[in-house]
């Protein structure tokens, strides 16, 4: 009987997860509008039924994926620095990261769903919770990572500023035909850093 249920199990497991992983695929390569229940459904080899079963609509699908999605990219963000890192060294690799994060192939997806939540509550909530978990982590982790810089008054409001012009240019920047210089990463951070050392000024 145990066997069985832990089967049952296994197979409920299996079951969500092809379709969560499926719907982030259909997330990327037709967007929000695109996606729907149905075509989620063949791309996880599930029945329509079963699909329904675990995720009665497209909202929930969306939201369970988005939930799932941003506890495998936030775990990946930890990062441990090298030996002997200065303070300042351990924030590029920071915003080194950050940006690698919104230059995902999901980043475009998720960030349609920002828009698309200005006018659906269900969504407006998964976007709410998915951005208040990785700010959160974000802040974190970086209090930790830079004790000293984190002592300043204005740290806190630079880390929104940072995630803010990240996500800013990364959205553009993914736009084809978009100007060269709006990805050059490199200059923005530097940027970035230089806003970070006059907190310490």
């Amino acid at each position: 009987m145990s066997s069985a249920k832990r089967t049952q199990a296994e197979r409920r497991t299996g079951t969500v997860a092809a379709l969560l992983d499926a719907t982030v695929a259909s997330l990327i390569e037709v967007g929000y509008a695109g996606t729907s229940t149905r075509t989620v459904a063949e791309r996880a080899g599930v029945s329509q039924g079963a699909q329904q079963y675990y995720f009665p609509s497209k909202a929930a699908l969306v939201d369970a994926a988005m939930a799932r999605l941003g506890e495998q990219l936030f775990g990946e963000f930890v990062t441990s620095p090298a030996p002997g890192s200065s303070e300042r060294e351990i924030a590029a690799v920071m915003l080194d990261r950050l940006w690698r994060l919104h230059c995902l192939p999901i980043a475009p997806a998720v960030l349609e769903l920002f828009n698309v939540a200005r006018t659906d509550s269900e969504i407006a909530r998964s976007a709410v919770e998915l951005t208040t978990v990785g700010m959160d982590s974000f802040r974190r982790q970086a209090r930790a990572a830079l004790p000293t810089y984190a002592e300043s008054a204005g740290f806190e409001s630079l880390l929104d500023m940072a995630v803010a012009t990240v996500r800013g240019v990364a959205l553009v920047a993914a736009i084809p035909g978009a100007a060269p210089e709006w990805s050059d990463w490199t200059a923005i951070r530097e940027h970035l850093l230089s806003s970070l050392d006059a907190l310490l000024r």
